[in-house]
């Protein structure tokens, strides 16, 4: 007599868990709205990839490195799209950031050289020198509101790093106004069906309004650069591409790329230096250790290109700003086929989120992921380097990766030459989820360096 044997399972997908709160019509849409940081946070306890409702819709959330590293190395499977992208697109068109799958060798290979190390120096120049401009209208004792003024280096450099030009005071004023109006609106339209998007709020049209300027100030800028001379710009190096990675871009495609730059430029330069002041007002020992080094690096010399690659303390310091608090938190890509996250099946047409601010913040990773401490990254623990991902990863990185952290350095390194920040024990600083992860109530007092320690005006 025969035995018969059980025969194994065949492998059955499994539904993607959707996570607990949703609430009838709305989904999770309040719930993202109110706290989304907490919200993305708390979904770790429920998978590797978990469902959010939004509405009537829904997207998938990876929660895990590794679910994240397959998304980010599968650029055809997972294509630039969803609803982050579909609101950066209205302002920012179709560029090296934005474009499908299909267009982006041939625009990467366009903008690469603009990032090129020879030009490095050059753009450095430029960024201590308009640091300058706005740190020296600051004195020994004053508070400052510290965003508005990061935001205004970050619109000075960029205006002269991109187009070769200064802006006028009233126009960086309003430039710097339509960015903050714009990044916050992308927030709030992410998560509201189309149906509200299209009515004549005023914050509709507040945000209408930001776009068009902002658009319209970018093609004035364009052709306020055609009359000037050929200078180490980053439209310069732009149309100085070479043959070989295909035509010049159409005045729509240096409009498209250039309006990224400005944006990513001014915003994400702001955000970063910000917390990084935040951190070091903080903590006193931290702050006088980047002291010491910048005394020890610089000596009398004013910050240079050739100096961010000793300022290891100063770099590790902005490493860890970027784990806390990314500038980019959220980002969304556009399932181009049916798919797969281990067990779980994903449709094509789907929207993949994946949050650097939850990875950043998960304790498996970076143990105590609520403290700050720039020393952590002074190991070589390959799960941390893993799941730091405040540029990307794959071939979709950041193109401008390495010149963000180089122009953060030099903005953090010329105001500490100067200053001694501190923290406003009253002071309520709160975490603003916007199109970037942005300080609110950021204040802090300045004590001028000794002349014996303070450098040389430029």
């Amino acid at each position: 007599m025969s035995i018969a044997l059980p025969r194994p399972h065949a492998h059955r997908p499994a539904p993607v868990p959707t996570a607990p709160g949703a609430l009838p019509l709305f989904g999770h849409s309040l719930a993202l709205l109110r706290d989304p940081l907490a919200l993305l946070r708390s979904l770790t306890a429920h998978g590797d990839v978990v469902r959010l409702r939004l509405g009537a819709g829904a997207f998938y959330v990876v929660c895990t490195p590794e679910r994240t590293r397959e998304l980010l190395r599968d650029p055809r499977t997972f294509d630039k799209g969803g609803f982050f992208f579909t609101r950066l697109r209205e302002l920012t068109g179709d560029n090296v950031g934005t474009c499908p799958y299909t267009d982006h060798a041939t625009q990467r290979r366009l903008v690469q050289p603009v990032f090129r190390k020879h030009r490095m120096p050059g753009y450095a120049r430029t960024i201590v020198e308009q640091t300058a401009v706005v740190v020296d209208e600051w004195h020994d004792g004053a508070v400052i509101d510290v965003f508005p003024d990061m935001l205004r280096i970050g619109a000075r450099c960029a205006a002269f790093l991109v187009f070769g030009i200064a802006m006028p005071p009233t126009v960086l004023e309003r430039t710097i106004s339509d960015i903050t109006t714009y990044i916050q609106g992308i927030f709030v339209r992410m998560f509201l069906p189309p149906s509200l998007i299209r009515l004549p709020l005023p914050a509709n049209r507040r945000y209408e309004r930001a776009r068009r300027r902002l658009r319209e100030s970018v093609e004035d800028m364009i052709g306020g650069r055609d009359n000037a001379c050929s200078g180490g710009d980053l439209m310069t190096a732009l149309l100085e591409a070479e043959p070989s990675v295909g035509e010049c871009p159409t005045r729509t495609g240096l409009t498209d790329q250039l309006t990224l730059m400005l944006i990513a430029g001014t915003e994400s330069t702001a955000t970063t230096v910000s917390w990084a002041l935040h951190e070091l007002s903080r903590d006193r020992v931290l702050q006088d250790r980047v002291h010491a080094e910048l005394d020890a690096v610089l000596g009398a010399e004013s910050p240079a290109y050739h100096h961010v690659q000793h300022l290891e303390l100063l770099g590790r310091v902005l490493t860890e700003t970027l784990r806390k608090y990314p500038a980019a938190w959220i980002l969304t890509r556009l399932t181009t086929s049916d798919t797969t996250f281990g067990e779980h099946p994903i449709p094509a047409g789907a929207t993949v989120v994946y949050s650097p601010y939850l990875l950043h913040h998960r304790p498996d990773s970076f143990p105590d992921p609520d403290r700050f401490d720039p020393d952590r990254w002074l190991s070589t623990n390959p799960t941390a380097r893993k799941s730091l991902i405040p540029f990307g990863a794959g071939t979709r990185k950041c193109a401008g990766d390495t010149f963000a952290m180089t122009e953060a350095t030099l903005v953090l390194a010329w105001i500490l030459t100067r200053y001694t920040v501190h923290s406003i024990p009253t002071g309520q600083v709160r975490l603003i989820p916007a199109g970037a992860l942005q300080p609110g109530g950021l204040r802090i007092r300045l004590a001028a360096r000794s002349a014996t320690t303070a450098h040389p005006q430029i």
